[in-house]
């Protein structure tokens, strides 16, 4: 592999917010032939990060395959944040091809508007019954690889929030302790319907960089995290600009074109990527 590609791949992997900017500007034609070509895993970060408008127009001309492979890596909030901008009938059957769990996960978050707390919800917690124990609590945790596991939620039937237990306060418990015993009264909980300008409002992000997300019935249906909080927010300012060029994507860009080898014929066509890492199972 020449050495501008190799660092392309290394640009993409280790600064995929600025690598999102670059991608947004170039024609979807010419930044899907580099989705196609390199591994999923690698790029998941900066698809996730881009624009989900822009995103969804590089996702329309892979194949379902590549377009699964991408989906998964970026999580249930990346995929569905680029499902919305996928007409159907092909967004349902990117979603059939999903699995179970993030299928079921992404019809839910989908069901409500993009400018509201559910949509960018989290499903992919812990949550348990308020008769389950300490240590049946904990084998969760461990077993959960790639959760962000702060808080154990504790729910009641339908999945009605309950509380929620700290981390280190399940760690010391004795393990045949109920989570009924341990558990506390959430720092404040939020509608899944709220929009995102009013929960960026609330005063309890002060005291915590999480909060649960409940819809009628104050069933669970994930959290919302202050930096996907952000992230969302920005995204509105983003699409306002979208237009613009600032200083900030001159710079990005000006970064690609050096790493790649481009700066003699531009991002017009991006040069031809073989695989450097391993394809994802």
């Amino acid at each position: 592999m020449a050495e501008g590609q190799t660092l392309t791949l290394a640009f993409v992997s280790s600064h995929p917010a600025d690598a999102a900017r670059v991608l947004e500007g170039l024609p979807a034609v010419d930044a899907a032939a580099l989705f196609a070509s390199l591994p999923a895993r690698a790029l998941a970060p900066a698809l996730a990060a881009m624009l989900p408008a822009a995103a969804a127009r590089i996702v329309a001309a892979l194949d379902d395959q590549a377009t699964l492979g991408l989906l998964a890596a970026a999580g249930v909030q990346g995929a569905v944040a680029i499902l919305r901008h996928v007409g159907e009938p092909r967004r349902t059957q990117l979603i059939e091809g999903l699995s179970t769990a993030t299928a079921l996960a992404s019809r839910l978050l989908l069901g409500y508007p993009e400018d509201t707390v559910g949509a960018w919800a989290d499903p992919e917690t812990i949550a348990l019954a308020a008769s389950a124990t300490a240590a049946e609590a904990m084998a969760r945790v461990l077993g959960e690889n790639d959760l962000e596991a702060g808080e154990i939620y504790v729910v009641g039937e339908e999945q009605s929030l309950l509380g929620l237990i700290d981390l280190q306060v399940l760690l010391r418990a004795p393990g045949t302790t109920a989570l009924s015993a341990l558990m506390r009264a959430p720092t404040a909980s939020l509608s899944a319907i709220m929009p995102l300008s009013g929960a960026a409002a609330l005063q309890a992000w002060k005291q915590t960089s999480v909060l649960p997300v409940v819809e009628r019935g104050n069933r669970l249906v994930g959290v919302l995290r202050a930096e996907k909080l952000a992230q969302a927010m920005n995204r509105g300012v983003r699409r306002a600009e979208a237009g613009d060029e600032t200083l900030a994507g001159l710079m990005a860009r000006g970064y690609w074109d050096t790493l790649s080898g481009l700066l003699g014929v531009g991002l017009g066509v991006l040069p031809p990527a073989k695989r450097v890492l391993p394809e994802d199972s």
